[in-house]
């Protein structure tokens, strides 16, 4: 069944309510949405999909950063990496079969989604032996293995931001599922982890947008009606999520976030 693009808004309003909460940009939900219930062709569907990224992480952003959700520094970081990676996806596009982008990026993600299911556990396991370890360290070791840590975290998140950014230079999607476990990887609370993550993907779908304007035209009437539901919806996302009780969201969002990865990857393979 196709729906009329007058219902435009009211997905709109779903999608940004889910993405508030949970985090991401919607790159996927928009452009399946689009795609398969409105009849908009892909070319026209990638790009109003990244155009109406950016009011949505926006909007989510400044509801997110008011509630003291964002973490900046580490936000930084990986839009740094994002909009590399960005320019070298646009880059590589031409050169490189689609097919098997999708295949590599397929791979990647399972295997970030395994690589948290062990580091999940074992971080639970060693959490009170870590901290007896910290403890007992000499000051100057301490602090010298900070450093050290802090230039990895760095390199870490440059890295999964270059991901996320260049999967948005190749398929037109906003880069969610690297964003996401780099922020995870990073020991971010769930909490900041979907505050943060909007941040990020915001600026890699500002620079997808200029990246993708020369392969494909935007249909602004189509984006004012999906961005005016959007923007209500990250809007009222956190407002709604402080009715939610942290500690459950805590214990649903790890299962859930692994789980999306492991299907967006399989889904690539399709």
């Amino acid at each position: 069944m196709i729906l009329p693009i007058y219902f435009l808004p009211l997905a709109g309003l779903l999608i940004g309510i889910l993405i508030s909460l949970m985090g991401g940009g919607g790159g996927i939900f928009y452009i399946a949405i689009l795609t398969g219930l409105f009849s908009i062709p892909m070319n026209q569907a990638v790009s109003v999909s990244l155009a109406t990224i950016i009011p949505t992480t926006f909007a989510a952003s400044i509801s997110h950063f008011k509630a003291g959700n964002v973490n900046i520094n580490v936000g930084l970081i990986l839009s740094a990496g994002g909009i590399i990676g960005v320019i070298a996806g646009s880059f590589l596009l031409g050169l490189l079969s689609l097919n098997v982008l999708k295949i590599v990026f397929g791979l990647f993600m399972i295997f970030m989604a395994v690589q948290m299911i062990f580091k999940n556990f074992r971080s639970k396991k060693s959490f009170n032996k870590g901290n007896i370890i910290l403890v007992e360290e000499d000051k100057t070791v301490n602090i010298a293995k900070k450093k050290k840590i802090f230039s990895f975290k760095n390199f870490k998140g440059l890295s999964f931001g270059f991901f996320g950014g260049i999967m948005s230079g190749l398929l037109g999607v906003s880069g969610t599922p690297p964003i996401l476990a780099g922020l995870y990887n990073m020991k971010l609370s769930s909490v900041q982890v979907v505050g943060t993550s909007v941040m990020v993907l915001f600026f890699i779908a500002l620079s997808g947008v200029i990246t993708h304007t020369a392969f494909g035209h935007l249909n602004w009437y189509l984006v004012g009606l999906l961005a005016a539901g959007t923007i209500t919806g990250a809007i009222l996302g956190p407002i709604l999520g402080k009715k939610i009780d942290e500690k459950k969201l805590e214990k649903f969002y790890t299962p859930f976030f692994i789980v999306f990865i492991f299907l967006m990857g399989i889904s690539m393979f399709f």
